[in-house]
């Protein structure tokens, strides 16, 4: 009797690394964007600044003012995005 073997999805270090990127620089977005109205106080407006830096973002940053929790910077989750799907690509690729 034959086995007929399923291709499986590994994923790949560096999409998972990806993510863990992706996944702190939301919990630090959302730290220190939190300080000014709370943390879903002006949420839709605050989520721009989670990807970008527009002109709501450096007003909030000049309401918080000094602060304990470093500035957000956006480009740590666009580090992360791009270290996500070149992981996955490579688990695409390695998978066919």
């Amino acid at each position: 009797m034959e086995t007929v073997r399923k291709p499986s999805f590994r994923l790949h270090w560096l999409m998972a690394s990806g993510l863990a990127v992706m996944g702190l620089a939301l919990v630090w977005w959302l730290t220190y964007y939190s300080q000014w109205q709370g943390p879903f106080g002006l949420l839709g407006v605050k989520f721009s600044c989670l990807t970008g830096d527009p002109f709501e973002c450096a007003t909030f940053r000049e309401f918080i003012g000094p602060s304990s929790i470093p500035v957000y910077v956006p480009a740590i989750w666009w580090a992360g995005l791009i270290s996500m799907l070149v992981g996955f690509y490579i688990s695409r690729r390695n998978r066919i």
